[in-house]
């Protein structure tokens, strides 16, 4: 074959949760032996020299000779981790003359072991979808990552478990001989399974009617995830409020298809999609220890990663212990609440992500634990239970609907606790089709009006009493209850929003006094003087 000294190949870089095409060139230039990569490398980058070299000399392969240089374009790009190896590989083997050049245009990366096994990498989903946008006609992924990415771009993806491989696949014109046998049953399909999906986080899961008692906090959840609405759980150390919160995923609806994807680029970009996976159907629920740090909650790093809100995207997040985070740490929620997005903005980075997001809280409603309890234990002054929950800043206190008083089972229903779940027949399947059909009725109602279809919690209206068909006597009601509860404009608002869930629930087309009345129950009231 005939010695070249020029060779490129595509591969596709990580930025964000958007992937960007990568050209690998290589030159052999006469001089002294030496191996240089330009074009913004990270450590890994850098090291790859090694591990290519090897992986190209223990597969009978001559590493070639003379001033060996690798630029990856575009330059301004830094380019991070270890998915450059096989692309560089393959590249450096063209420029040598030992394969062809690819005639077509294809895509490669994979991380390459001493002896050319391929590792996966993370990141595929975002990277296919980029390919895909760009008619790239064939990817080579690590054989690890071929289910997700088979899940973007179908016949187009062909796994790759070693070096030899690569090297075959690009000296085989034939395409069906390099296509790889399909799953029986491809995962990645959203309407192959139901919302069982798959788990994002090692949360263990409840069932609703393993919850004794506690009824209003129940009611309150089935609003909150009818409508969208943030929560926070007030109790007695004990009393159910974990529990109560685990049970939330097995309410929500599954990831409709769009949404599916969404979640899935999140996950893959940020290396937590398992291996051999396709897309996540269930809702996220992320439960962020009080102890994490800004940027594992926000998002950052000298290339901003997702944090937990981002991660927590079309599902929900949940602060356990609310109130021992610190402060200014829950004030970096208020913004994400209100607009849907995370905006990291770094010397030479800016980008938004998503965080759409619901937010449940629980936490005691003072040291002791005991001040909600009839027994008088409770050994805080007003003082320090105020200490305590202002914690939670006023702002976003006004940004979370709903407030659950929660205290411990009296003695009859701890004595039923002991030997079972619920005797009424309430489970977590039978709210999850109340809150589906609930689902089901807001996006109707947002469809007449010519609207993109929307939750009540964070449907965007500056005329809410028609939006949503509120009687005339419910709005005096509720401004009425505002002026004498002292409740702000956005809270006024918050009400009238529970309020048209509640109605929903119940199939009322119009909001009626009641509906009103049960939603300021759910307000949260500061401790008596």
């Amino acid at each position: 074959m005939e010695t070249k000294h020029f060779s490129q190949i595509k591969s596709c870089a990580l930025y964000g949760i958007q992937g960007i095409l990568v050209d690998i060139e290589v030159s052999i230039l006469p001089g002294l032996p030496s191996f240089e990569i330009v074009g913004l490398g990270d450590s890994a980058v850098r090291e790859s020299r090694n591990r290519v070299h090897a992986a190209i000399k223990n597969n009978g392969y001559a590493f070639p000779a003379g001033r060996v240089i690798a630029s990856y374009a575009p330059a301004w790009l830094r380019k991070e981790g270890t998915a450059y190896d096989l692309p560089l590989a393959l590249a450096l083997l063209a420029a040598s003359g030992q394969i062809a050049q690819p005639d077509r245009l294809i895509c490669v990366f994979g991380e390459l072991s001493l002896n050319g096994a391929i590792r996966g990498v993370p990141g595929v989903v975002c990277r296919a979808l980029t390919c895909k946008d760009q008619h790239i006609t064939a990817l080579l992924v690590p054989a690890a990552n071929f289910t997700e990415a088979n899940s973007v771009m179908r016949q187009a993806v062909f796994p790759i478990r070693h070096l030899q491989d690569a090297v075959r696949f690009l000296g085989n014109h034939d395409e069906k001989s390099n296509r790889p046998a399909q799953p029986a049953k491809q995962e990645d399909d959203p309407g192959s399974r139901d919302s069982a999906g798959e788990d994002t986080d090692g949360f263990p899961r409840t069932d609703i009617c393993q919850i004794i008692g506690q009824e209003k906090a129940i009611r309150a959840l089935q609003i909150a995830a009818a409508g969208w609405h943030n929560l926070l759980l007030l109790g007695s150390p004990g009393c159910g409020k974990t529990s109560l919160a685990s049970t939330i995923p097995g309410l929500l609806p599954a990831l409709n298809a769009a949404e599916s994807m969404q979640v899935t680029r999140i996950y893959s970009a940020s290396g937590l999609l398992k291996d051999g996976r396709g897309l996540i159907r269930r809702r996220p629920f992320r439960a962020p220890y009080h102890t994490a740090s800004r940027a594992a909650l926000i998002g950052g790093g000298s290339i901003p990663v997702p944090g937990e809100v981002t991660l927590a995207h079309l599902g929900i997040l949940f602060l356990d212990e609310m109130t021992e985070f610190q402060p200014e740490m829950l004030d970096l929620l208020r913004q994400p609440m209100e607009n849907r997005t995370v905006r990291l903005v770094r010397l030479r980075h800016s980008m938004v992500y998503p965080a759409d997001f619901l937010l449940v809280g629980a936490a005691n409603p003072c040291r002791c634990g005991e001040y909600l309890e009839n027994n008088a234990a409770c050994r805080c002054t007003r003082e320090k239970v105020l200490e305590h929950l202002n914690r939670i800043s006023g702002p976003l206190l006004d940004r979370i609907d709903l407030t659950v008083e929660m205290t411990r089972l009296p003695a009859g229903q701890l004595e039923a606790s002991l030997h079972g779940g619920r005797t009424d027949g309430l489970d977590s399947a039978g709210i999850a089709r109340q809150i589906s059909r609930c689902w089901e009725i807001q996006f109707e109602r947002c469809r007449q009006q010519g609207r993109e279809p929307d939750l009540n919690g964070r449907l965007k209206s500056d005329n809410l009493s028609d939006d949503f068909f509120v009687s005339p006597s419910a709005v005096a009601f509720a401004a009425r209850s505002a002026g004498r509860l002292n409740l702000s404009v956005r809270s006024c608002k918050k009400t009238i929003r529970i309020a048209r869930t509640i109605a929903d629930l119940s199939d009322s087309p119009e909001v009626r006094e009641e509906h009103v009345a049960e939603a300021l129950q759910f307000r949260f009231r500061w401790p008596e003087p």
